[in-house]
């Protein structure tokens, strides 16, 4: 039904031939004087529908910024959990951006995702030293402390605190009196 000759089977194992011998559709077809489409059909029925592929293609889109390489090592690293991604692009003097590295370690299976804790602990020394300070300070407050802080503060009516409270303390030591 087609508009062409049909192949003759000497065309049909020429055209197989060529394909095997690694020379292109285009050309088989150019060689041949058959169609590709009918080259491509003989090399399908015979050895099958993978067959006329042109071997490893380039992917498409966009080319990756990190090389495999690159990005080997930069997984390597984070998988320690030592390092996060700021650290690891200057660490390997990758070109990529800190977004890119944060991308690239979010799309690897075995690495989970942890918020890095920069903070330095606390020793007991220091922590028993805020509690003092706390209990000092805010559980059990002194007057020397409140007249301390009064004068930075004013009421409304531009008398300090610090007035008021030795007005306080002064009605308090002749009650006591």
């Amino acid at each position: 039904m087609g508009r062409g000759t049909a192949v003759t089977n000497e065309e049909y194992w020429w055209v197989i031939g060529l394909h095997d011998g690694g020379v292109s559709l285009r050309e088989i077809a150019r060689r041949t004087g058959c169609s590709r489409s009918a080259s491509r059909r003989a090399i399908k029925r015979e050895r099958g529908p993978q067959s006329d592929n042109r071997g490893e293609r380039p992917k498409a889109g966009k080319r990756s910024v990190l090389s495999d390489r690159e990005v080997r090592q930069v997984v390597r690293a984070a998988a320690t959990g030592d390092y996060f991604a700021a650290e690891l692009k200057t660490k390997f003097s990758v070109t990529a951006s800190v977004r890119t590295i944060q991308r690239l370690l979010k799309n690897v299976d075995h690495l989970v995702y942890t918020k890095m804790d920069r903070t330095l602990s606390l020793t007991a020394a220091h922590k028993s030293a805020r509690m003092a300070w706390a209990e000092e300070h805010i559980l059990n407050p002194d007057e020397k402390s409140l007249i301390s802080m009064a004068p930075m503060a004013t009421n409304s009516t531009g008398t300090t605190y610090a007035s008021q409270r030795s007005h306080m303390l002064a009605d308090r030591a002749v009650e006591a009196a």
